[in-house]
Formats: C-alpha cells, structure tokens, sequence
C-alpha cells in the first residue's frame, strides 16, 4: 500500500500533539505503533485522569506533612472610670509545637504516599498502553482479514458469472450453479461483516490515540510481521518485583503503618507557645511567655487509632493478595504467550506458504479443466480459511507478547 505524508491539522483538524498521519489508498488516515502511543500519552482522557489522580494524591500527602502556621496576635485595650483613661497594648506571636516523633512519622508517611502514587500511575499506563498495542493489532488483524475474505469472495464471484454463461451452454450441472450461488451469496455476507469488524477496530483505536480529534477511523501503518522475542518462564517470573502496581501496594502499606504511628502519639497534645510584648498607659512594659497544653481527658484519640490500625491491617492484606494476583497474572501471560509463539513459529508461516500454493495450484487445475468449479469454490474457502489462521496466530503472539510485557511491568521499545 502506498503512503503518503499529509498536514494533519490543516486537513484533519487533528490537534497540534498528533502524530503524523500517514494516509493510504483507501483514505484512511494511518500511524505507526510508536506514532499511536506517543498520541496516546498526549492525548488519552484516561491517562490524564490517572496523572490527574496521582497528583492529587501527591498534593495531599504534601500536605498531611506541612507543619502548624504560626498566628500573631494585637490587642488593644481602651479603658476609664470615674474621668480617668487607661490602656494596655499587647503584640503575640503563638505557635503549635508538634512533638518530634510525631513529626517525622508524617514526613515519613507523605513520602511513602507520594512514592506510592507514581508507581500507580506508572501501573496505569502501562495498562493503558497495553489496550492500545492490543487495538493496533486487532485493526491490522482486521484489515488483513477484510483482504483475504474480499480477495476470496472476488475469485468466487469471477467464478459464478462464469458459471452462469457456461449453465445457459449446458456445460455444468444446475445443482452446481446453485452450489456456486449459495458460495458467492455466503461469500459477499462475509465480506460485509468483515468491512464491518474492520470500521469497528479502527474506530476502537482510534478513540484510544486521538480521541479529541475529529478522526473516526485510524488505521495501523504497520505490518504486525515476524516472530516475537524468545523469553523464558523463569526470566518472566524474576520480573515480579519490577512491577510498578506491587511497588505502589507496598509504598501504600508503608504509608499506612507511618500513619499508624502518628494515630498512636495523637493522644498527647500538642502544646502551644506563646511570646508576647505588653505595654500598659502607666508606663510599665514586658514579654510574656506562655505555654497551652489541652488535656487528654474527654478525647484521647481512640479512635483515631483504631481506624488507623485497620488501615494497616487492610494494606497488609491487600499487598499480600495483590502480589499473588500478580504472580499468577504473569504466569498465566507467560504460559500464554510461550504458546502463541510456539504456534506461530511451528506453523503460521507454514499455513501462509501453504494457502498461497494451494490457491495457486487450484487456479492453474481450474484453467487447465482439472478441477470442477465446485471443487474450485471449496478450494478458494480452504484458501480463506488458512489464511485467516495464520493472521490470527500472527496476532495471537504479538497481542499474548505486549500482554506479558505489561504483567513484567516492562514499557516495551516503542514508548
């Protein structure tokens, strides 16, 4: 198919962070792989969504550590009795002294909470990215399939108006006319699904690439072509611990007992000093100092622990359970894909080299008045057939192969 490299905002009204569109034969606007997810990481809803979630929770954990403000104080005070005046003026600085441990177990928690916080977006992105390699396979799977079905249903239809005329000249029987209708009818239904499936999975990416733009359909400029790399279970496994999805559960638990410390200290009050200057109409003049300690008798905090050590318990829990999840994802994403690669190197090329003979040797049998136009018409489905076989186990390995990236917690080359 030939490309062409076309202006995408005057054309397109595509925003200025799009990739370059690459547009073929058929109109459809096209990008690569690696096109597709840089559009992706500037223009995802979704992705600024969960960018916008873990700053949020980063600006929270900033502030969760912030220390009390100071507050300063001015009174004036304009008295008389009996004709006489009198004043006192008073100038305060006051401030909440949190005591150290305290202190330092929110500190401690904050950074833990803002570590946790962009191991999780980074968790979701690659998810996010995942979807996207998925749809760009899933369009070329398409398209590839919309050829082979529309290159048999043409082959099929030649055949038939060749039928028609040689039935009017009596040379074929009519069950074998009505053979060949029923397989062009059966045919043109398939192609029409197949255009259908196809318009769908370039819309789906489409949405995921450029989903502000006025593009409806975006299709793969890319060949899904050759064999993924080999990687071994046990190399798979040992990636557990670079998952970032683990690496937020554990930061998350780490915040929680930090902030389980501080729910303990929380019931001894903080103090609160005050310095102030003091002047009176009679002249005398002074600093004062002082110091406000709230009592822990009607609150002492009880609470605060209790929900504090559940939260512990409740991270403890869900670390442990996600990192089984985890490993158990990426066994299964392991054993997936060893089989999709295995059947991929063992026979889809084989299957594709086969299809293309077998329809090669139907047609020369065809011509040559070997084959019967009913056997032709079997010939062109199992044509069909083993060529969408081999597409799909072509798909199969790239999609199991970007999905075991991302259960590794690998970006992959193209981000």
């Amino acid at each position: 198919m030939r490309l062409t490299r076309i202006g995408v905002v005057l054309l397109t009204g595509v925003p200025a962070s799009a990739p370059p569109v690459l547009y073929g034969q058929d109109d459809v606007p096209r990008v690569t792989l690696a096109e597709a997810l840089d559009a992706f990481a500037e223009n995802s809803p979704a992705l600024r969504i969960a960018r916008a979630e873990a700053a949020e929770t980063a600006g929270r954990a900033r502030q969760y550590r912030s220390y009390a403000n100071p507050a300063i104080s001015l009174l004036r005070e304009d008295l008389s009795y009996s004709g006489e005046d009198y004043w006192e003026a008073t100038a305060g600085l006051m401030q909440r002294v949190e005591w150290p441990g305290r202190t330092m177990a929110r500190g401690v928690a904050a950074r833990h909470t803002i570590t946790g916080a962009g191991a999780r977006f980074r968790a979701d992105s690659l998810q996010l990215a995942f979807a996207v390699r998925e749809a760009y396979v899933a369009a070329w799977l398409a398209e590839e399939a919309e050829h082979t079905i529309g290159q048999a249903a043409e082959m099929i239809q030649v055949v038939t108006r060749a039928a028609e005329q040689r039935l009017e000249a009596g040379d074929i029987s009519g069950y074998e006319t009505r053979r060949l209708r029923l397989g062009r009818i059966q045919a043109e239904k398939d192609e029409s699904d197949a255009a259908l499936r196809t318009r769908a999975a370039r819309r789906l990416l489409a949405s995921l690439v450029l989903p502000e733009s006025s593009l409806h359909e975006l299709g793969p400029a890319d060949a899904i072509a050759g064999i993924p790399p080999a990687i071994t279970a046990g190399s798979a496994v040992d990636a557990l611990a670079r998952r970032p999805d683990l690496e937020a559960a554990a930061r998350e638990l780490d915040a929680a007992r930090a902030r389980h410390r501080v729910a303990n200290l929380e019931w001894v009050p903080d103090p609160t000093l005050s310095l102030a200057y003091k002047e009176h109409a009679d002249g005398f003049r002074g600093a004062t100092l002082g110091v406000d300690l709230p009592l822990p008798i009607f609150n002492r905090a009880g609470g605060a622990r209790e929900e504090a050590a559940a939260r512990e318990s409740a991270a403890t829990a869900s670390l442990d359970l996600l990192r089984r999840r985890a490993e158990l994802d990426l066994v299964d994403a392991s054993d997936r894909y060893s089989v999709a690669r295995e059947r991929l190197e063992v026979t889809g090329e084989g299957i594709m080299a086969e299809a293309e003979v077998l329809l090669s040797a139907a047609r020369v049998a065809y011509d040559e008045g070997e084959m019967t136009l009913v056997e032709f018409l079997d010939a062109t489905g199992a044509f069909r057939d083993a060529r969408l076989s081999a597409l799909t186990l072509q798909a199969e390995a790239w999609i199991a192969w970007y999905n075991l990236l991302r259960a590794m917690g690998a970006p992959g080359e193209e981000s």
